[in-house]
């Protein structure tokens, strides 16, 4: 049975978010209790941590860069950190903090068009209210993504549940632009487009699709190299879907997992593999297609949180120790996953694929 190459046991409480950044050299993460941590990827310890980083339960974290976090807890507040840190310490100063809608679990979602960061998260989710923020400038403009959903008793608002916010290849294919996909309580997928040039943005559906899920999707993600969206949801469905003009088509068939729920879910186009963080204790990998690769069950919890590492050698400069560098360089590609029995495990990726191949795969 395949072992994680480590694990970390800094938090006391169920830990919701795990995120690379700073080309792999750094870790954040955040828990039930609103602690977050910052680990040193180098040395596999802490950098950094904040108590009561939020009053209520942190859902999602991410760095940005080299030096900044964003987080969000239940408290109904999204974050803005910036890092300070030397070699073996550090600290996490608050530079804003901003009025969020996380009454429903919906996290904000990032990307990076022409060196700007742009984040966009729920400011009323009943009323299909959200915004997205120009971190540099510190811009602020509203969106409306509201859907109404169709019942026996009639039309209701449709809470998103989910959102994902890519930065695309316009039709020049020399220039980018914002695309934000939202999946909502009904099980609705939608993509709206979204024009930065003009002053007054504003977020234009393009395609939806009623998705084969019985329950509200919980997570999606977009593969920009492929064109998909992959979805999970509270049942055991993962879908995979490509635009088809107005509207999007099954890109391969849903892939039914033998236990439902599933937290987050994540494509990695180098890999061509896709992620899926569930309930049942394990992560599962598939392809692209949604071909089961393996399974990994190791934690004694629910998992909430996946994120695979990017092999960057970008930040080796900064390593003045000739070997400390080639060893760095010559790291495996990690695969991060966070579980509610408050620990981490830390993987060889290409490990698990090694062995998945030598069993010739199992089912999902």
């Amino acid at each position: 049975m395949l072992q994680p190459d480590f694990v970390f046991r800094g938090h006391l409480a169920a830990v919701n978010s795990v995120c690379f950044f700073s080309d792999d050299r750094l870790l954040v993460s955040g828990d039930q209790d609103g602690h977050l941590i910052v680990w040193n990827m180098m040395l596999k310890r802490q950098l950094a941590k904040v108590t009561g980083a939020h009053t209520a339960a942190i859902l999602t974290v991410c760095g940005l860069g080299t030096d900044t976090i964003v987080s969000q807890g239940r408290d109904n507040k999204l974050c803005i950190w910036t890092l300070i840190a030397s070699e073996f310490s550090g600290e996490l100063r608050l530079i804003k903090s901003l009025a969020v809608d996380s009454m429903n679990f919906c996290k904000f979602s990032y990307a990076t068009i022409l060196g700007s960061s742009w984040i966009a998260f729920l400011v009323d989710a009943g009323a299909g209210e959200a915004c997205l923020l120009d971190v540099s400038s510190g811009e602020q403009h509203s969106l409306n993504i509201g859907h109404k959903s169709r019942t026996k008793a009639g039309s209701r608002d449709d809470s998103p549940m989910c959102i994902k916010l890519v930065a695309s290849a316009s039709g020049d294919g020399e220039s980018q632009k914002l695309e934000l996909f939202v999946g909502y309580e009904s099980n609705m997928l939608q993509q709206f487009g979204i024009n930065t040039s003009d002053s007054k943005l504003s977020a234009v559906l393009k395609r939806s699709v009623t998705t084969v899920h019985t329950e509200p999707i919980m997570s999606l993600d977009y593969d920009s190299q492929r064109q998909l969206v992959y979805t999970c949801a509270a049942d055991n469905k993962v879908c995979c879907y490509a635009a088809d003009g107005s509207r999007f088509k099954e890109h391969a068939a849903a892939v039914e997992l033998k236990n439902p729920g599933s937290s987050e879910i994540h494509c990695f186009s180098v890999l061509a593999l896709v992620t899926v963080a569930s309930w049942d204790y394990a992560v599962h990998l598939l392809t692209s297609d949604l071909e089961p690769t393996t399974s990994i069950a190791f934690h004694r919890a629910a998992l909430t949180s996946v994120d695979v590492s990017t092999l960057s050698t970008a930040g080796a400069d900064g390593i003045a120790d000739e070997y400390v560098r080639q060893r760095w360089n010559s790291r495996s590609r990690w695969m991060a996953v966070a579980s509610r029995d408050a620990r981490i495990s830390l993987w060889d990726i290409g490990a698990i694929l090694a062995d998945a191949r030598s069993c010739g795969g199992v089912n999902t």
